[in-house]
C-alpha cells in the first residue's frame, strides 16, 4: 500500500464511513454554497457529475435538486467519469450566457466508494481515489471569481485502450506496472489538453508570457501521470505557478476542478485582476480548461462569477 500511495503522490485521502452515501455529501456541499433558502430558489438549472453507478441514479440530479431547495431548477446529469465536473460548469456557463432569464446554476459532484472498495487504489490509472463531494454556484450577481474562458477538446479513440470492466469495481492493480501504462490513450488525451489549452487562453485573451497569468491548477492525478498529460504542453514563455493538489486528497472522482476552485478561493491564491487556468482532464476522453480572473465582489452585474465549496 505504501508504494501505490507514493506512485500515486498520495499522503492522505478522505474515506467515506460506512453507510455516507455521496448524496447526503453533495446535499451538504451544496447548502455550504447556498447562502439561503431564497438563494437556492434562484436556482434555475442544476447540474451533477458522478462516476460511481447505482440503481437509483436515473433520477439522481432532480433529487439532489430538490432536497437543496432549487425545487423550480431544470435538473440534469452528466456522465463523463473524471471530466464530468468541469464539463458540468461548461454546460452551466453556456446556458447562462444563451439564457438571459438564468440568474444562477448550481454545478454538483459526489462520488464515495467506502471504505471495503478495493478499486480506490487505482494507482495503475494514474489515480488514488478519495471519496468527495463538491458543489459550485455561478451567479451573476455575486463572487470573488469570475469566468473569462473555458474550452474543452474530445478524441474518442481513447476508448478503446480502456476495458469493458470499470477498474474501480475490479482488485487493485499492480503497481509495478503503473509507469508503463501509457500506451495511445495518454497521447490522445495530450493533444485534448493542449488543444483545451490554447482555446481556453485565446478566448481569455491571454498570450504566452502574459504576467497576469498567476497559476496553472492540474487535475488531482499522479505526478507520473500528470507528467506524461501535461509536460511541454505549456506555452514555454508562460512562467505562471503549477499548482498541483493530489497529496491531501487524492483524485477526487469528477470533483477535481470544481475543488481546484474552492483551494483558490479558500486561499486568496489570486489578487484582484490575476488570472488562473485550471485543468481538467477524464476517461471521458475529453480535456477542459477554465480561465478564472480574480474580480472585486458586486463589480458587474452581467459576469459569470462564482462560490464553490466541497465536502
Amino acid at each position: 500500500m505504501e508504494e501505490a500511495e507514493e506512485l500515486a503522490g498520495v499522503a492522505e485521502v478522505a474515506v467515506a464511513d460506512h453507510g455516507q452515501c455521496r448524496e447526503a455529501m453533495a446535499v451538504a456541499a451544496a447548502l455550504n454554497v447556498l447562502a439561503s433558502p431564497r438563494a437556492a430558489l434562484d436556482v434555475r438549472l442544476v447540474v451533477c457529475a458522478w462516476v460511481l453507478d447505482t440503481d437509483t441514479d436515473w433520477k439522481l440530479a432532480p433529487r439532489l435538486a430538490r432536497k437543496v431547495g432549487a425545487r423550480r431548477a431544470v435538473a440534469m446529469g452528466v456522465r463523463q467519469l473524471s471530466n464530468g465536473g468541469a464539463m458540468g460548469v461548461q454546460i452551466a456557463a453556456a446556458q447562462m450566457m444563451a439564457e438571459a432569464s438564468l440568474r444562477a446554476a448550481l454545478v454538483l459532484t459526489g462520488d464515495a466508494l467506502g471504505p471495503d472498495a478495493p478499486g480506490r487504489w487505482a494507482a495503475a490509472e494514474g489515480a488514488f481515489m478519495g471519496d468527495a463531494a463538491t458543489a459550485l454556484l455561478l451567479s451573476r450577481t455575486q463572487g470573488h471569481l469570475a469566468v473569462r474562458s473555458i474550452a474543452s477538446s474530445g478524441h474518442c479513440e481513447h476508448e478503446a485502450d480502456f476495458p469493458a470492466v470499470s477498474p474501480l469495481l475490479g482488485p487493485p492493480p499492480s503497481v509495478s506496472t503503473a509507469p508503463a501504462k501509457v500506451g495511445s490513450g495518454p497521447f490522445l488525451l495530450r493533444r485534448c489538453v493542449r488543444e483545451a489549452v490554447q482555446g481556453a487562453l485565446a478566448d481569455a485573451g491571454l498570450v504566452a508570457g502574459d504576467a497576469r497569468l498567476r497559476v496553472v491548477v492540474l487535475p488531482r492525478l499522479a505526478p507520473w501521470l500528470l507528467n506524461v498529460l501535461m509536460t511541454g504542453l505549456l506555452p514555454e514563455a508562460l512562467k505562471a505557478e503549477q499548482l498541483r493538489l493530489t497529496a491531501r486528497t487524492g483524485h477526487l472522482f469528477a470533483g477535481d476542478m470544481t475543488a481546484n476552485l474552492d483551494h483558490l478561493l479558500r486561499e486568496d491564491v489570486l489578487e484582484v485582476g490575476e488570472y488562473a487556468l485550471l485543468v481538467s482532464v477524464g476517461s471521458g476522453f475529453t480535456a477542459t480548461c477554465l480561465v478564472v480572473q480574480a474580480v472585486a465582489p458586486l463589480t458587474d452585474a452581467n459576469a459569470h462569477q462564482k462560490g464553490v465549496a466541497t465536502s
